[in-house]
């Protein structure tokens, strides 16, 4: 965790604001969910920790390749990430059902160099 402390202007009190990363992760077993219903699970996921401040966001989830993982990111706000996400529909095989699965998503603040994917 970072800390950043700024004085409000006009006002004697300092206001602490917290910059860090925010991860969601889902993982089920012999429940039949498709790869599409996984990677909206992740997004809201994301949404919900928008208000912790980030420059860049990703996912990963199995592959439809067996043994490999499948990672979108993009620089930006999650609204980025989601519409990369559809813009790849037919490489993440939205439409496949896997009874197993496991999936995460990361929010980045870039406290070392410049924001990037």
């Amino acid at each position: 965790k970072q800390w950043y402390q700024r004085r409000v202007h006009g006002d004697s009190q300092s206001q602490f604001h917290q910059k860090m990363c925010g991860i969601f992760a889902y993982l089920n077993f012999l429940t039949p969910r498709s790869r599409k219903e996984i990677l909206d699970l992740l997004i809201k996921g994301l949404q919900r920790l928008e208000y912790r401040g980030y420059d860049s966001a990703g996912v990963g989830l199995d592959s439809k390749e067996s043994g490999k993982i499948e990672l979108v990111k993009k620089q930006g706000k999650v609204k980025l990430l989601e519409d990369e996400i559809y813009r790849r529909e037919a490489d993440l095989a939205f439409d496949d059902t896997l009874n197993c699965h496991i999936g995460i998503a990361h929010t980045r603040w870039a406290t070392h160099g410049v924001p990037n994917e």
